[in-house]
């Protein structure tokens, strides 16, 4: 008879023991609301009225040249908002019409705009956490993104060639000397 009362004992403290343990707060809304996944490339962040999302840096694998910049804005807002996004003394500014999305990616379908937004005087290797301040209006916050590379065969179309200022044109140059020819020629 007393292996049986224990064996009950034991059952008994075993269902008390499960529901405190660890096991239930599986169920825990503390764990579950307010998850919020960020599913694409790049950091994301809100500054006012605006979602801040796939912001990213990309260079050459080399870590030589100039990045470009990436990002999506949306104004979630009733008002138009004005953007602006500094990163190592590049900076961008866009204004945003109330619930649209500025879209920073020349190679997009959804694309604003086809040009390119290069930074040139940025001081970090590939994998760097890179600072980027983003203003709203009076608001202001900095998302740290990470500088990608063409490691990534999807990302090799988006590394930037050098900055045109920096290079010069083999074909500006030739053209040049074809307009003096011409020129003494007729002259």
């Amino acid at each position: 008879m007393k292996r049986h009362n224990r064996a009950a004992l034991a059952v008994a403290a075993l269902a008390l023991v499960i529901p405190v343990s660890g096991c239930a707060s599986l169920l825990s809304p503390h764990q579950t609301a307010e998850y919020r996944y960020n599913g694409g490339d790049g950091a994301w962040g809100t500054v006012g009225d605006v979602e801040v999302r796939g912001l990213m840096l990309i260079m050459d694998e080399s870590g030589k040249g100039p990045a470009q910049l990436f990002f999506t804005l949306i104004n979630q807002g009733e008002d138009t908002a004005e953007v602006s996004l500094d990163v190592a003394g590049t900076s961008v500014s866009e204004s945003v019409k109330a619930g649209d999305t500025f879209v920073q990616d020349p190679k997009s379908p959804s694309t604003s705009t086809k040009d390119v937004v290069t930074v040139d005087d940025l001081k970090a290797e590939p994998g760097d956490l890179v600072d980027v301040t983003v203003k709203v209006g009076g608001e202001e916050k900095t998302i740290e993104t990470q500088l990608l590379t063409d490691v990534l065969p999807y990302y090799e179309e988006y590394v930037p060639s050098e900055s045109p200022s920096n290079v010069p044109s083999e074909s500006t140059d030739a053209t040049e000397g074809a307009t003096e020819g011409t020129g003494t020629a007729n002259g």
